[in-house]
């Protein structure tokens, strides 16, 4: 008789919660119908009105704050979004980015199509891609928008896709610059470098021939292999502080790496080519003061700053280079007098700009440049080949043969000393009369 009466009363129970769940559902159809109407209503005091009818009607459906997602998607529907934004607030965690998220994306769509309001509206997206925890990813979607309405649109995307930290798309516009051939070099440059991208944009400047912007890249970078053939590439074209310069760099970045090898391989190198000044300050950079102080001492004898070299021959122990000295003391002197002749002719020389052959894609002087060089080296072809017997007489006296190898190496830096004399013998090769103004040219174009 009891297990009659429970289960008698279960079903009841079970039916009056169904006739309840009902009319709960009935209730939460009749409000949403309500707020459907509600945004016909052209009366904005009537509207309100409905609005609140349908939220009592979804209150009365058993609805909490799920209720502020049908509120929020209804607004949003009907272009209101900052109402939307307001009920999507209201709503639980998960509901509420899903909500904000939606406004945002509202948002950009007004955005793209009202050029005016399109920044203040794209503030608004960002702010909502914001509080839905996807601000990098709503970013993205923006630089996505703004890539698809073409090239004059570009640099839009790319500050939406940088704030996305979204690099395959940066890369992506990068690249469609690239296919632009010279026109479209700097602006993919400059995005391959604020990307980070350091070897690329190094490599882009390099293939142009703009070595500068590539150095500032590798530089930027730290890519050793790029700075190298940069300084090597400036050696070649005369700009031999710039070069120096890069080596230093290459120093640096070695250091911060305790790349030993690398330090020592780069002021060998310099050794071996008897670069002695760059070699010093490459050892000097890595704290070798006693190697420093060695080939500062070189460095100076090739100035045939000959008293100071003395001394730091001797402080370098290499006493030996420094007796030398006084001994040659006779014919380095005169020596001095022809490098100082030289350097002050040089100094004099018009500047003279480069251009690209286009037809052998190597550098040359410009042409009316050439004719003022040419017309400088008239005045002074006699005297200068004059000045190279004297280096070829006072060269050979030389007895110390490591004196002699570093001057022959500093006077082959004038072109005009490798065209005149042998360059291995310094016997004279080119008399007055077979010197052509061309060979006696004192820097190298």
């Amino acid at each position: 008789m009891n297990i009659k009466f429970t289960s008698i009363w279960c079903c009841c129970l079970i039916l009056l919660a169904s006739v309840q769940l009902s009319a709960q559902n009935k209730d939460i159809e009749k409000g949403k119908e309500k707020l459907k109407g509600a945004f016909k209503q052209k009366d904005q005091a009537k509207k309100n009105e409905e609005i609140q009818k349908a939220t009592e009607l979804l209150q009365k459906g058993g609805l909490k704050r799920e209720m502020y997602v049908i509120l929020g998607d209804a607004f949003l529907e009907n272009g209101e979004l900052t109402q939307a934004e307001t009920k999507y607030g209201q709503c639980d965690k998960v509901e509420k980015a899903e909500g904000y998220g939606k406004v945002a994306a509202a948002y950009v769509e007004q955005a793209m199509g009202d050029a005016k309001q399109e920044n203040k509206l794209l503030d608004k997206a960002m702010k909502d891609y914001g509080k839905a925890g996807k601000a990098k990813e709503g970013a993205a979607s923006i630089g996505d928008k703004f890539y698809e309405r073409g090239e004059k649109f570009y640099p839009k995307a790319i500050d939406y896709y940088f704030r996305g930290t979204d690099t395959p798309s940066v890369i992506k516009i990068a690249r469609d610059y690239e296919k632009k051939g010279a026109d479209g070099m700097t602006p993919a440059f400059d995005l391959y470098k604020r990307a980070g991208l350091f070897k690329k944009a190094g490599d882009l400047a390099w293939e142009s021939k703009q070595y500068a912007k590539a150095y500032d890249a590798y530089s930027a970078g730290e890519v050793t292999d790029g700075m190298r053939k940069c300084a090597d590439k400036f050696y070649s074209l005369g700009q031999e502080s710039e070069a120096q310069n890069i080596y230093i760099k290459m120093v640096e970045s070695y250091t911060k790496t305790a790349n030993t090898d690398g330090i020592e391989k780069l002021a060998t190198e310099n050794v071996n080519v008897m670069n002695y000044g760059l070699a010093a300050r490459i050892y000097d950079k890595a704290g070798n003061l006693n190697q420093a102080k060695k080939y500062y001492a070189y460095d100076k004898f090739m100035a045939l700053d000959l008293d100071s070299a003395k001394l730091l021959f001797t402080e370098s122990d290499q006493v030996n280079l420094a007796k030398a000295i006084d001994a040659n003391m006779k014919v380095l002197l005169p020596l001095k007098d022809v490098k100082m002749q030289f350097d002050d002719w040089a100094k004099q020389q018009p500047n003279v700009g480069i251009e690209m052959d286009p037809e052998t894609n190597q550098y040359k002087p410009v042409a009316k440049d050439e004719q003022m060089l040419v017309d400088y080296y008239k005045l002074i072809k006699d005297q200068i080949s004059d000045q190279c017997q004297i280096i070829s007489k006072n060269i050979n006296l030389i007895k110390d043969p490591e004196l002699k190898k570093v001057l022959m190496k500093r006077f082959l830096q004038y072109p005009a000393v490798g065209k005149i004399l042998d360059k291995q013998t310094f016997a004279v090769k080119l008399t007055r009369g077979s010197t052509q103004v061309k060979d006696v040219y004192l820097k190298r174009l």
